[in-house]
């Protein structure tokens, strides 16, 4: 045992007496520790006081491999945090952590887990792997595992690059301002940096998973004690193959050759509880194609940090994954949850190709008084990618599709629209997405006014068909009694018609024996947008009055458009009412009643019976309902 820590722990120089002790550990004993750099760190926050380890109950079970520095890990894990301990050969890993029901922490050297021939958790979406790369390196892991806040700061600290959409907000950009990680040890530092796996870069610097301790290839201060010599990590053995070689491990310095010594720093020497890195191969034990001695995460683990949360292999930084780490860490979920959720995909959580690890406790349940993101950004976001998904698969191609028919269709201002969805889907962690989103909402409604008024305008000068010359083009999908809405009698029927070319055209319609054509509409299944009223409308050339009709939403979500009516002119000038259209929103389970003037333009329609139409487009839903106006 060296030097004094306090009461509640001690520090071997010998792994055998390491070994020794933490095989016959006990709670209330000292807390067995090894002298080496990792410890040292620990120490560094406060002078050489360590605190006592409390036993504290975490779900799940410990699963250890490897020799007995593993096994002896293993069992201070397991009896401190009052969980089952296995020790198995690393050969039977992966299968005995799919067998257990619950979150597993894997405890064992780094170097071991490299015959486990796959992650340890890839039956266990809760497991996490508890690793180090020295036997010192491996307890004193456990032991931060069992005080894991100790001299922490509240609050996050976020390293990006200049070019990240969250530039403004973070923390650091540049290496200078990482000098805040040496001194303080926050809840949590978020690392939205690209990099492989043994680093990650800043445009002014490198963040090296690397922690010999011959520092002068970091151009760095060394540890007490520690050789100075600058030079190439010589592997103690000979590395596999089929492993990816870093230069500087073949004595060609760092791959980052556009970077001066000063310019490399050591992921351990970068305080931290928990990491998040969204990096390639953040996590990797099992699976790693780079040497163990420099992999990013081991670095981080090598320092203060107790988990880090990262990428695994090939890595796409999901934009949402900060916001679920950020909930779950505030909901009080043992780390092991939180990352199940980040690879679940359940309801829309997460997208794309990432796929995350713990390294870490699987059980260990943080105290965190948060930081940015803040939890409504959730809701906001998730909110407003619902919204573009409406825009891009409902009301945009619900009015492309309006092509066939006969409606004015403007195709330039939708090809707009869609390249503006794009570019918006892209970027969705940016501040202000929501409002972007309000203001292109806003386009294609006025979008879709402009084309009602246009087709009213066509229907006056030209007249109008619903199917127009693409009728012969459509086949009946389906046809049922109805009742007409019209005159009340039971003698309509309904009929669901699809275009032959485009199958997402669907047209339906109610027509009546005796009222002829009530209505059509694009909607597809049940409708939930109609135009109500009767077809037959009485009016008197000496006061003519006015025509209404009511649009109805029963449908969950707001819908904007327009609604407009048209009698085809047959004269010129125009003798029956003028095309007339407004803008229209109908909330949810709300209507709009639509009022147009019929006052005649002139005395020279006849007293007879006159045919017109109302028409609307409602988020991308094109519905007519004809007019037949019976002027005395």
């Amino acid at each position: 045992m060296i030097g004094k820590t306090g009461p509640d722990t001690c520090v071997f120089t010998s792994e055998e007496d390491l070994v020794e002790a933490a095989l016959t550990w006990k709670r209330g004993d000292p807390f067995p520790l090894l002298a080496g750099s990792s410890l040292m760190r620990f120490l560094s926050l406060d002078d050489g006081a360590l605190p006592a380890v409390a036993t504290t109950p975490r779900v799940g079970s410990v699963v250890s491999t490897g020799g007995e520095v593993g096994r002896a890990c293993g069992r201070l894990l397991a009896i401190a945090t009052e969980r089952p301990h296995l020790h198995v050969p690393v050969g039977d890993v992966v299968r005995t952590v799919g067998e257990q029901s619950g979150p597993v922490a894997v405890v064992a050297l780094a170097d071991e887990l490299e015959n486990a021939g796959d992650w340890p958790g890839a039956r266990n979406p809760r497991a996490g792997v508890v690793s180090a790369r020295t036997p010192a390196s491996l307890v004193c892991l456990v032991y931060r595992s069992l005080v894991p806040e100790h001299r922490s700061s509240p609050g996050a600290f976020v390293v990006t690059n200049s070019f990240h959409s969250d530039d403004l907000s973070a923390d650091a950009v540049e290496m200078d301002e990482l000098d805040a990680l040496y001194g303080a040890r926050h809840q949590l530092v978020t690392y939205h940096l690209h990099g492989r796996e043994c680093s990650v870069g800043l445009p002014d610097g490198v963040i090296c998973g690397r922690t010999d301790e011959g520092a002068g290839f970091l151009g760095l201060p060394s540890l007490p004690g520690a050789a100075t010599a600058p030079g190439p990590l010589v592997p103690e053995r000979p590395l596999p193959a089929d492993l990816r070689i870093p230069s500087c491990l073949r004595g060609e310095g760092c791959f980052r050759a556009d970077l001066e010594e000063g310019q490399r720093v050591r992921a351990a020497d970068l305080h931290a509880v928990l990491v998040f890195s969204q990096s390639c191969g953040a996590v990797s034990a099992g699976v790693s194609p780079y040497p163990e001695a420099v992999g990013i995460g081991g670095g981080f683990l090598e320092g203060t940090a107790v988990a880090v949360i990262g990428g695994m292999g090939s890595h796409n930084a999901e934009p949402g994954a900060e916001e679920l780490l950020d909930r779950g860490l505030r909901a009080g979920l043992p780390l092991g949850e939180i990352v199940a959720e980040m690879n679940s995909g359940q309801d829309g959580a997460r997208g794309g190709l990432a796929v995350f690890g713990l390294a870490g406790d699987p059980g260990l349940v943080l105290r965190y008084t948060g930081g940015p993101p803040e939890p409504e950004q959730t809701a906001t976001t998730a909110s407003a990618l619902e919204r573009l998904h409406y825009l891009h698969d409902s009301v945009i191609p619900g009015c492309e599709r309006l092509v066939w028919l006969e409606a004015d269709v403007d195709e330039e201002p939708l090809r707009v629209a869609r390249a503006r969805v794009r570019a918006l889907a892209e970027q969705p962690d940016r501040p202000g997405l929501g409002e972007d989103v309000s203001a292109l909402e806003d386009e294609i409604a006025v979008v879709q006014e402009e084309l009602i008024a246009r087709t009213a305008a066509m229907i006056q000068r030209d007249g109008a068909d619903f199917l127009g010359d693409a009728s012969p083009a459509f086949q009946r999908m389906a046809r049922r009694d109805a009742p007409c809405t019209s005159c009340g009698t039971d003698r309509g029927q309904h009929l669901v018609l699809r275009h032959a070319v485009d199958h997402r055209l669907t047209v339906q319609t109610l027509q009546c024996r005796r009222c002829g054509d009530v209505w059509w509409s694009t909607e597809e299944g049940e409708p939930t947008l109609s135009i109500g009223g009767r077809v037959d409308t009485d009016a008197d050339r000496a006061a003519p009055g006015t025509l209404t009709r009511t649009v109805t939403n029963t449908g969950d979500r707001t819908v904007r458009g327009a609604v407009g009516m048209a009698f085809r002119a047959f004269y010129d000038p125009p003798v029956l009412p003028v095309w007339h259209s407004e803008a229209v929103t109908v909330p949810p389970g709300g209507s709009h009643t639509f009022t147009a003037s019929l006052a005649l333009p002139s005395q020279g329609a006849r007293p007879d019976v006159h045919s017109g139409f109302v028409i609307a487009l409602l988020d991308g839903v094109h519905l007519m309902s004809p007019v037949i106006l019976r002027l005395s």
